[in-house]
């Protein structure tokens, strides 16, 4: 596989959407354990190390290689879905894969300046009027300087967030598995996963609005874990456990519906040129 043809991209019926979501919930139930680890493993190296480090340098490190992680991710569906068993090591596996590591963390890089600028833009200077000392306790995990920031600021800063992610996450979607498994350029991964997504919007609309549903008690309950958080409830410990099983339940059906849409729309072959030379680190369970 040479990986410089662009794959062609299947457009595919509206009814599909719903299809990859009960596709995806079926790979899950083929090795829960496994890939609840995985995606446990996933979200706490993602999300702890973004929100409360202290490192500036190590928050840049994570966000650069989220896309690679993904991949990993990723791959294990691939490796379920061919009656294989997806080992913890596999989320690494994408860092073994030199070409692909170059071109994912390219991909992290790009979105990480973007979502930046866009953070920016929305804001329009509006940090600048925060007192640099709450600013710090936000920055040490301290929830409660939350209470001290206006809240118009706060309101601004979550429609950055929104419009930032989506921006982002829209990029990426198709971009990091066409790196992977189709071993294309940055470039033309972020082109053609563009180019996929606007022709089949139908069913990303529709499994979109169902996993808007879905997400709803989770959002209820995050909500419930800081407002506990921010009064110093004793609930919140059993609040961040809940949510940490949830959350990694929820985020591994989103990561098999993106395989699943990925494979429909531009296919999928049995071999994948980077992940048969990583293969061989892979640890056994």
């Amino acid at each position: 596989m040479n990986g410089q043809t662009p794959p062609p991209i299947r457009k595919i019926p509206t009814a599909r959407g719903l299809a990859w979501m009960a596709g995806s919930w079926e790979l899950f139930r083929r090795q829960p354990l496994r890939l609840l680890l995985i995606s446990v493993f996933f979200l706490l190296v993602s999300q702890f190390f973004l929100s409360f480090s202290q490192s500036d340098a190590l928050r840049l490190v994570v966000f650069l290689c989220l896309p690679v992680l993904s991949a990993g991710v990723l791959q294990a569906f691939f490796m379920v879905e061919q009656g294989e068993k997806p080992r913890l090591a596999v989320l690494f596996m994408p860092f073994a894969a030199r070409g692909s590591l170059s071109r994912l963390l390219l991909l992290g890089g790009s979105v990480m300046v973007l979502t930046l600028i866009i953070v920016s833009v929305v804001l329009a200077g509006q940090v600048v009027d925060i007192d640099p000392e709450i600013i710090t306790r936000i920055e040490q995990g301290d929830l409660d300087a939350l209470q001290f920031i206006d809240p118009k600021i706060m309101q601004s800063a979550v429609i950055a967030m929104g419009i930032g992610a989506a921006i982002s996450g829209s990029i990426s979607y198709f971009a990091v598995p066409l790196i992977w498994f189709k071993n294309q350029s940055m470039l033309s991964a972020v082109f053609l996963g563009l180019k996929a997504l606007g022709r089949n919007w139908r069913p990303l609309l529709l499994m979109g609005v169902v996993l808007a549903f879905l997400a709803m008690p989770i959002v209820i309950l995050l909500g419930s874990f800081y407002l506990s958080a921010l009064s110093g409830g004793s609930g919140s410990s059993w609040l961040a456990l809940i949510l940490l099983m949830l959350g990694s339940t929820y985020q591994l059906l989103l990561f098999g519906i993106q395989y699943l849409a990925f494979r429909d729309i531009f296919g999928l072959d049995k071999t994948i040129e980077g992940a048969d030379k990583a293969a061989g680190d892979q640890l056994v369970a």
